[in-house]
């Protein structure tokens, strides 16, 4: 059994691996790791607009996870399943971060969000031009299963974005070229290009969510002075969690400070953009680390990783 959507998501592009996922280019590859680094993992807007509206969103929500249990059971069923695993995400509050004060601050990052994708949406279909990457798939997680489905954000991408709702429709459909963009290619754009719009998503995610990383790199390697003789595959919880938390940390997020759990998991995904840097050729590097500076990730991509991460058991462990 594969559990984790960044494993599942490798498994299947290398059983079908056409067409390919990962753009070709150094620039759009770094790009999209980068993406999926910041949207499958703390784009916090997506528990915000969901557990902190119970009003507009409990009903479907509740259901909705009740559904998963018994898809076909009564509306009482439903509510009790739902309800249990409601229970269990609420006990996540403090892991999160986000407290009453910084609801304003979260709508803005939600709007910024929208506001910059709906521009680029006006002029490419994905994020690179005419075929989705694992940048595009990363984002769907919260920008559809989050933020296209809970009533009020799905309320909000509709009355404000409603190119980025499109793309969230389309993005659930087999075809890959849409009808609106009928006359681009399904390829990557050439030249490795990278759309402005994606640099400054990007700029925006560095400066949001970038100090989470080095501040649970400092917890990672406590970690390991605290356990200096794990063995390879030790995990780093002992219960069952697949994303431990390395602790609390205190980070800057715009005008705020966020106290939260640290993510082990965040730095695994970072090990595997690390990975993939240090494999490039001096010339591609070079490119990807001038790339890094325009998009303000630089010191992101220096942030080290004493021992190497690894899963075992869908549990995540030292190498």
């Amino acid at each position: 059994m594969l559990q984790d959507t960044t494993v599942i998501f490798e498994y299947l592009e290398r059983r079908f691996p056409e067409p390919s996922a990962h753009p070709p280019g150094p620039r759009q590859r770094l790009a999209a790791y980068l993406v999926d680094l910041f949207a499958s993992e703390n784009l916090k807007v997506a528990w915000h607009f969901r557990w902190n509206y119970p009003e507009p969103n409990r009903h479907f929500v509740l259901r909705e996870f009740g559904r998963s249990f018994k898809p076909r059971g009564t509306d009482e069923l439903l509510d009790h399943y739902g309800g249990v695993v409601a229970r269990q995400m609420d006990g996540h509050r403090s892991r999160i971060g986000i407290t009453p004060e910084m609801f304003p601050m979260m709508e803005r990052i939600y709007f910024n969000l929208l506001d910059g994708l709906e521009a680029h949406f006006t002029d490419h279909p994905y994020l690179f031009g005419g075929l989705p990457s694992i940048a595009d798939f990363s984002l769907m997680g919260p920008l559809f299963a989050h933020l296209g489905r809970d009533p009020w954000p799905l309320h909000l991408m509709q009355q404000r974005a409603p190119r980025v709702f499109r793309w969230v429709e389309h993005m659930n459909t087999p075809e890959i070229q849409s009808p609106e963009f009928w006359d681009v290619p399904m390829a990557y754009l050439p030249d490795d290009e990278v759309p402005q719009t994606v640099v400054q998503l990007l700029q925006t995610f560095c400066s949001d969510y970038a100090p989470i990383f080095g501040a649970s790199a400092v917890l990672y390697d406590q970690w390991l002075a605290d356990h200096p003789d794990a063995e390879k595959g030790t995990t780093l919880s002992q219960t069952d969690e697949d994303q431990p938390s390395l602790g609390q940390i205190t980070v800057p997020l715009r005008e705020h400070q966020m106290t939260m759990g640290a993510p082990g998991h965040s730095l695994w995904l970072l090990q595997r953009t690390l990975d993939w840097l240090a494999q490039l050729s001096p010339e591609d590097r070079a490119t990807c680390q001038s790339f890094a500076k325009d998009c303000g990730a630089q010191n992101l991509l220096s942030t080290p990783i004493l021992r190497p991460l690894t899963r075992v058991g869908n549990r995540l462990a030292v190498a």
